[in-house]
């Protein structure tokens, strides 16, 4: 699976994150380290975020973890 990605780290609960892009449709996705390496491995995973047609938009972490944000514009993207 292609996407980009950033590594962000211990992150505490409530922290947020803005992303802004340019472009089409793209899914935007908060996952745990445990969720990502589901999503690398093409197992069942969770995400916190969606498809959005627009930007900026802005997640917030739901609890302290390790975490990652993915961006994807793919249309076969889960």
């Amino acid at each position: 699976m292609r996407h980009l990605y950033w590594d962000l780290g211990e992150t505490g609960a409530a922290a947020c994150f803005e992303v802004d892009w340019r472009g089409s449709t793209s899914r935007v996705c908060l996952m745990d380290s445990d969720e990502y390496q589901a999503c690398l491995d093409e197992d069942a995973y969770q995400y916190h975020g969606g498809f959005y047609g627009y930007s900026p938009i802005t997640l917030q972490a739901p609890y302290d973890d390790y975490w990652y944000l993915i961006v994807d514009n793919s249309p076969l993207s889960r």
